[in-house]
């Protein structure tokens, strides 16, 4: 079974695996309304992805992380950076969220492996609540995730 990582704040920990605030407020793929586990195919990409999201706040104000590492069965499908729309690294999510339409509709596999806008090289795996396999991914394990002061530097 495949590996995927998500890091979530202190407060969400027992919520590793819900997909509830995706739905309750969208994201990049998804519109309000449908919600889909985000998750990440190494840690480091987590954490680039956590920190390029993270509010504007002090690095002494930085909420607690945790890296929650999931496995999940083997049916997922990869897009690479070729098969992308043009518009997949619009900063105005509207068409993005629409472009996984089908799918978001009709889970036809469990996940969606897409490059991360932030860092093109590595994947973003999406997870769909409503596919039948949904009920066999597992929280393997969780641990608090160290974020080192350098990198976060915000004018104090």
């Amino acid at each position: 079974m495949p590996t995927v990582y998500r890091i979530i704040r202190e407060k969400f920990r027992d919520q590793s695996l819900s997909a509830e605030g995706s739905r309750l407020f969208g994201a990049r793929w998804n519109p309000k309304g449908t919600g889909i586990l985000y998750t990440t195919s190494t840690p480091e990409l987590g954490l680039v992805e956590t920190l390029a999201h993270a509010p504007g706040v002090r690095y002494e104000d930085l909420p607690v992380y945790w890296l929650s590492t999931i496995e999940i069965p083997d049916n997922i499908r990869f897009y690479a950076r070729e098969d992308m729309p043009p518009f997949w690294q619009d900063k105005n999510y509207e068409r993005t969220q629409h472009w996984l339409d089908s799918w978001l509709k009709k889970p036809n596999v469990l996940a969606i492996a897409l490059p991360s806008v932030i860092v093109p090289f590595s994947h973003n795996i999406l997870l769909h609540p409503q596919h039948q396999l949904y009920k066999l991914i597992r929280l393997v394990q969780q641990e608090k995730i160290p974020i080192d002061r350098r990198l976060w530097r915000v004018n104090d």
